[in-house]
């Protein structure tokens, strides 16, 4: 299965919200694009990406993060969209090799 069409990339909106929300019974990773977003509000909403990572972890899914900035040494960050794609892709590699 082709990665990109199995992850669903998501922005935090002007409004605080997150948008591009549509969940198909294909996606399997997520990436939260933060790219311009605040530390503060990050701040204030880390709790929940862990929790998320956590819940998505256990389904041998992926969760990443693009910011440019690192916030959590827990979380997978990354700076650019492409290098979360390339994250996801040798994450499903080692678990198919199951390492």
């Amino acid at each position: 299965m082709n990665i990109q069409q199995s992850t669903l990339v998501f922005k935090l909106g002007v409004d605080n919200n997150f948008s591009d929300l549509n969940i198909t019974s294909e996606v399997k990773h997520f990436i939260a694009d933060l790219r311009g977003v605040d530390f503060d509000l990050i701040n204030t909403i880390k709790d929940k990406f862990i929790t998320f990572d956590e819940s998505i972890n256990k389904k041998n899914s992926s969760f990443l993060i693009v910011c440019n900035f690192s916030f959590d040494d827990d979380l997978k960050i990354v700076p650019t969209l492409q290098e979360a794609y390339d994250f996801i892709e040798m994450e499903e590699i080692e678990r198919q090799l199951n390492l």
